[in-house]
């Protein structure tokens, strides 16, 4: 693991908020909208082995590194500065995710991190019109706690990938921890392109706003939103056309001395 400090920070009683890539983009859009909304600045870049090995072309031809990033977001209305760890990728093997999630939260813990968020997506079989949130937390209080904000708490089941390694590696190095989960069906393009749910991500962020006690415009989120969930209409319109023409092939033709009776 190597790391590119850009400055050292000194936040006030942290919150700390981590979403990278995974299912339907919910987690990583998430978290870049935050860190959009509230003019977060990147101090320190993670680099590791484990990224998958390929690099990034941007726009105007240069090349960008595979990495994870720490952003720290001031909110004057708030009493509590924000981090926001996010970023283009997580590790492709099961020993860099709990190298990634290890190192991110030992940072947590050196910079004071007084409550920890996770965010995941909660895979479902279709799109639904409002999607639920579901929720973990690290101890029988916190869930009391997250009765308020009308989240669906986990009753059993697994979060994987490094999403999922935070939130459990936070809890036992005694961080109070949530990890919030926003229901997505996890569409991909027919080439394996995913499909950004934005619907689920807002759903996610109006849940995790209030519990971080801040407010952000939503306005461009929801019109992301629609076209997401317009987008994905014509996908399962797609999926039923689809299994419509299968089961149709599938049923047997009479013989062909009784097509003819």
């Amino acid at each position: 693991m190597r790391s590119k400090v850009y400055r050292e920070v000194k936040p006030e009683n942290p919150f700390m908020v981590t979403g990278l890539p995974g299912a339907a983009g919910v987690a990583k859009l998430s978290a870049d909208y935050l860190v959009k909304q509230l003019k977060g600045e990147v101090f320190e870049e993670l680099y590791s082995d484990a990224f998958p090995p390929h690099v990034m072309i941007r726009k105007d031809g240069t090349v960008e590194l595979l990495r994870n990033e720490l952003h720290l977001c001031k909110n004057p209305k708030s009493k509590n500065d924000l981090i926001v760890f996010t970023g283009n990728t997580q590790a492709v093997s099961p020993e860099g995710q709990y190298e990634v999630a290890n190192e991110t939260v030992a940072r947590a813990k050196r910079l004071g991190v007084v409550r920890f968020f996770a965010t995941a997506a909660y895979v479902v079989e279709k799109s639904v019109d409002k999607p639920r949130v579901h929720a973990a937390a690290s101890d029988a209080m916190l869930l009391e706690e997250l009765k308020a904000y009308g989240v669906a708490p986990m009753e059993a089941g697994s979060i994987t990938g490094t999403n999922g390694l935070l939130f459990g590696l936070a809890a036992l190095h005694d961080i109070p921890s949530f990890c919030l989960l926003s229901e997505t069906p996890a569409y991909t393009t027919p080439s394996g392109r995913i499909v950004v749910d934005a619907k689920a991500a807002q759903a996610l962020l109006e849940v995790l706003t209030k519990m971080l006690s801040i407010e952000i415009d939503m306005k461009p989120l929801e019109e992301e939103a629609k076209l997401s969930e317009e987008f994905m209409q014509r996908m399962e319109e797609m999926e039923r056309r689809t299994i419509e023409e299968v089961r149709r092939a599938a049923v047997p033709r009479p013989p062909k001395e009784q097509m003819y009776v």
